[in-house]
């Protein structure tokens, strides 16, 4: 018995390497060529593993925008606990290797499909059915297709909410299993991306709220579990809320939004999906929505049907059926009311502005429903149900390949499906032996042409178009860290020649950058202006050519791209002895942008200011950087502030000679210091108290369920 335990999952792995074989078996495909993976996620992820090589865990990224709180970013879940194991691994030349990328991103969805199958198999599946249902969800489908990291890790623990949710309802440790529900959940949060998490909460809320109509003892169960998911995912959520109510995020719309503005339903509509999306559940095409696909095939998809049938005698695929439909709906978006009206009247809904991701919910039932239906199929339950699916595929099949034959510029996956369809069918009419085989061979033949369409060639010039940016302007990396040995580099990037976080990825501090949100402070800066690039010290331009009267030409990549000296350059720590007090936020920017005002001898401050003197002399210089750290040394000839160039953030501490101190929002939106006349040492910390906050909350919630979990009651 442990041996079979042991051996269906491992073979299972086995065909998941099987069908993922041209990302772990060879080194000529990625799956990560998209411009979002390129330009954001990507160069987030190497700028953490430089980091971690080095000794440094960061919770500030001092690589873009002048620097932003890297735990407020979110993604790409930098407290997520897989991509930290991830980012351990081995670094080529100081970069992440491609091949980790395709094994990782293989991983996640063998964890997928072996959290489907355990699902499965605990609620009395076999294992062949619980194969067929692990392999669509974890290959096919919106994990399949999905193109985005931090999308797909908060995807793969949905089957292990539902697993222990229902152990809990149905007596099996049930307070330890409510715990472990709300566990994994919480886990689903870190990820980096908060929609798919928010989509399953929004269904574990429904779920608990019906199973507590049904029956008040599982209020307390839902209480633990919704706890237990909120205290585990506040390691997370917290410096997210932190980050969110400072900033404005752009969300598809000309202007970005605060965390309490609506985000307009236009862009629900966008990213709804259209009705030949439930088509395209069965039917192979090149469509994607919001880059991911409903597909999961005609195997799959047939047995589902066939799963309906179990409806009437059992209680969780009568659950399974409706959390389907309404996923649904819920991805069908503004083709449907449902999702307008939870939109207008949940909280949060709004913020999951994708009602596709709920295609992630919908595969899952689907896949659930075909273990039932391949079960009751084997067991010989659904002899007229069977033959009505077998007539069905066979007329599908016919007209599929009628279909195709006749309009050539088809997609060639549709013939094959008409072809795999009469293959379906003759084994539902004549229940031929092997039924299982054949239906879990089928789904990964169907699955195969649409999820590994996704894949990029680097023999063809046709793909890998962003993901060869990765390699392009090494030399020009280097080049600049040679810079950065003699003063801090700070580049302003013309995102039209290099749309690329080149910072993050290539360990240079930039202006600007690709991000979903940036906070207020630096919006309002204008970081346009030469004026703010003064005071946020830009030392070298990035571009093909140059577009301001003065740039030096220093050196040029072999991409094309040049490099050219800021002749305005000036450090990025100084000292200023005058400080100017405005109280609004219309005469701060009135004052920094349209005034005369001598950025390196005067600061502007909103509301209250210091007592400075004024002198001249002062000796400031940067003595050590890391991302959560900085060392300044200060010879001050009187009282003045010293300014560093970098943003101001909640969570910043300084230390004046070891003694604690303000830190100003110098600008409106850098850090300053004030020092006595003297030689200082100054020291900036980021210590975020929102951290610390959902530290221990996290903490708590892994207690808790750690108790839960051992206790035998």
């Amino acid at each position: 018995m442990l041996s079979k335990r042991v051996a269906v999952p491992a073979g299972l792995l086995l065909l998941v390497l099987v069908f993922f074989w041209k990302l772990i078996f060879t080194t000529e495909y990625v799956w990560f060529d998209h411009p979002d993976m390129v330009y954001i996620e990507i160069p987030r992820l190497q700028f953490q593993a430089r980091e971690f090589h080095q000794g440094h865990f960061p919770l500030w990224d001092p690589s873009i925008w002048a620097g932003q709180s890297l735990l407020g970013q979110t993604q790409p879940g930098p407290l997520f606990p897989l991509n930290l194991l991830f980012l351990l691994l081995p670094l080529k030349a100081g970069y992440i290797q491609a091949q980790f990328l395709n094994w990782y991103w293989v991983l996640l969805h063998a964890l997928a499909a072996l959290a489907c199958y355990a699902l499965c198999r605990d609620w009395g599946r076999s294992h062949q059915a619980s194969i067929l249902a692990a392999i669509g969800f974890g290959c096919g489908g919106f994990l399949g297709t999905v193109a985005w990291l931090d999308v797909a890790a908060g995807a793969i623990f949905t089957p292990l909410v539902f697993l222990y949710i229902s152990r809990s309802v149905g007596g099996q440790k049930r307070w330890g299993s409510a715990a472990l529900s709300g566990l994994f959940l919480g886990l689903a949060w870190l990820c980096g991306h908060h929609e798919v998490p928010l989509l399953v909460s929004l269904l574990v809320i429904a779920v608990w709220m019906g199973l507590a109509w049904s029956d008040r003892r599982s209020i307390g169960l839902a209480a633990v579990s919704l706890a237990v998911t909120g205290l585990v995912a506040a390691l997370q959520l917290v410096p997210t809320i932190e980050f969110g109510l400072l900033s404005k995020r752009w969300v598809g719309v000309t202007d970005p939004v605060g965390w309490n503005d609506t985000i307009p339903y236009t862009i629900a509509t966008v990213y709804s999906m259209p009705a030949k999306g439930i088509l395209q559940t069965f039917l192979p095409s090149a469509d994607r929505y919001a880059d991911c696909a409903p597909f999961l095939g005609l195997a799959i998809v047939g047995m589902a049907l066939l799963g309906l049938a179990a409806a009437g005698t059992e209680i969780r695929v009568r659950w399974v059926a409706a959390a389907t439909a309404l996923a649904l709906l819920f991805a069908l978006g503004a083709a449907t009311p449902l999702h307008g009206t939870l939109y207008s009247l949940l909280p949060g809904v709004g913020k999951a502005r994708i009602p596709v991701r709920a295609i992630h919910i919908f595969n899952l039932g689907l896949c659930v429903l075909a273990a039932y239906g391949l079960d009751g199929f084997l067991a010989g339950k659904w002899g007229r149900g069977a033959r009505l699916l077998g007539r069905g595929l066979l007329l599908l099949g016919i007209v599929t390949i009628g279909w195709a034959i006749g309009n050539p510029g088809l997609d060639d996956r549709l013939l094959l499906s008409g072809f795999l369809a009469i293959a379906l069918a003759v084994w539902a009419l004549f229940r031929l032996p092997g039924a299982a085989a054949i239906w879990i061979g089928v789904a990964v033949i169907e699955m195969h042409g649409v999820t590994s369409a996704t894949y990029s060639s680097k023999h063809r010039d046709d793909q890998n178009r962003f993901s060869r940016m990765l390699d392009a302007d090494r030399d020009i990396a280097e080049f600049l860290r040679a810079q950065e040995q003699q003063a801090p580099v700070r580049l302003d990037v013309k995102n039209t020649d290099v749309p690329m976080n080149f910072g993050d990825y290539h360990g240079v501090d930039m202006l600007g950058g690709y991000r979903a949100g940036l906070p207020e402070n630096l919006i309002r800066a204008e970081t346009h202006t030469e004026r703010s690039k003064t005071v946020l010290a830009v030392t070298h331009y990035l571009e093909k050519a140059p577009d301001r009267e003065g740039q030096i030409a220093l050196y040029a990549g072999r991409s094309g791209i040049k490099v050219f000296k800021n002749p305005e350059t000036r450090p990025r720590a100084w000292s200023v002895h005058e400080a100017i007090g405005v109280s609004s936020l219309a005469e701060l920017r009135d004052r920094l942008q349209v005034k005369p005002l001598d950025v390196h001898r005067q600061t502007v401050l909103l509301g209250e200011t210091p007592a400075l003197e004024s002198c001249d002399g002062d000796a400031v210089r940067i003595l050590s950087r890391s991302p959560n750290r900085i060392r300044i040394r200060a010879d001050m000839k009187c009282a003045g502030m010293v300014i560093l160039g970098d943003a101001f953030y909640p969570g910043w501490e300084a230390t004046v000679d070891g003694a604690p101190v303000m830190i100003w929002e110098a600008y409106g939106f850098v850090r300053g210091v004030v020092a006595p006349a003297g030689a200082h040492q100054i020291e900036m910390r980021f210590r975020p108290g929102s951290l610390y906050v959902g530290g221990a909350l996290f903490v708590l919630g892994l207690l808790l369920t750690a108790g839960l979990a051992a206790s035998r009651r």
